[in-house]
């Protein structure tokens, strides 16, 4: 039988990405999803994407907006008539150097990485508490663990959204709500599709990763549902990091470090897509 049969989900930022993986996923897995995001093209095409299109809507909505991301949650459960799972995908990374950071990118990143997770959670939390139960999936960064410069706005606020699920988890576990989270390291996202064009740059990032390759939208995306699933029925409060290892450690010397073939530039992915 199909996990998310019967199960109601909503997922911000579907329409690319591990968003548009984590959308895919479920509606897979019997689940009824509906997919928001800022741009009504990308998100039409992650409905045509699915091998059940009946199974996933689409609502255009900017979650930095707090208003919005409440109304949201209100569509999602209308639409549905209730709501088991939210996935806190939305995020957007500035790369400013921590000296000429402009206060509008600062508040910018924080209102949709930190704030919009915030009041969207708090609105499906409600929900949830008063229909016996959910699950909220957040989706941070290794970023929040391991510095990467310069995005000092970026690691702020998703150092904040791994504290703020272990908050909401601690805080409503007992209501039967449980608050996870994942930390993806390099995924093949359209926010890092730039750097593929640069081979040099791309097998220098890669040493840095035990397993010499990015990962895919879909392995991330699984975890997602495992962590939604009743597979983590007694899983609350925790970040797993999915990063092919990259924050294990690194070479005393760099001299030691296994060279990255072309077939990780080629194919970076491996045959995990």
């Amino acid at each position: 039988m199909e996990r998310f049969e019967g199960k109601d989900v909503l997922v911000t930022g579907g329409s690319s990405g591990i968003g548009r993986a984590v959308v895919l996923e479920f509606a897979a897995e019997g689940a009824r999803v509906l997919a928001a995001g800022r741009n009504e093209e990308r998100l039409a095409e992650t409905r045509a994407m699915s091998s059940d299109p009946g199974r996933v809507e689409t609502a255009v909505v900017d979650v930095g907006i707090p208003a919005q991301a409440r109304m949201m949650v209100e569509h999602a459960i209308e639409r549905f008539g209730g709501l088991d799972v939210l996935v806190n995908n939305a995020g957007i990374a500035y790369t400013d150097p921590v000296l000429e950071l402009p206060e509008e990118h600062w508040f910018e990143t924080f209102d949709v990485n930190l704030h919009g997770a915030f009041f969207a959670s708090q609105a499906a939390a409600r929900h949830m508490v008063a229909h016996g139960g959910g699950a909220i999936v957040n989706i941070a960064s290794t970023d929040a663990f391991s510095a990467e410069s310069p995005q000092t706005h970026y690691n702020a606020s998703k150092a904040a959204l791994v504290m703020m699920t272990r908050s909401f988890a601690h805080e409503l576990g007992h209501l039967r709500v449980r608050a996870n989270c994942v930390a993806p390291g390099q995924t093949i996202t359209p926010m890092v599709d730039m750097d593929m064009d640069q081979p040099d740059f791309v097998r220098e990032y890669l040493k840095r990763v035990p397993m010499h390759r990015a990962a895919s939208p879909r392995e991330q995306a699984r975890v997602v549902l495992f962590l939604a699933s009743e597979d983590a029925s007694y899983v609350n409060g925790e970040t797993i990091i999915v990063d092919g290892g990259q924050l294990t450690g690194t070479w005393y010397y760099p001299g030691d470090e296994p060279p990255v073939d072309d077939a990780a530039l080629a194919d970076p992915m491996g045959d995990a897509s």
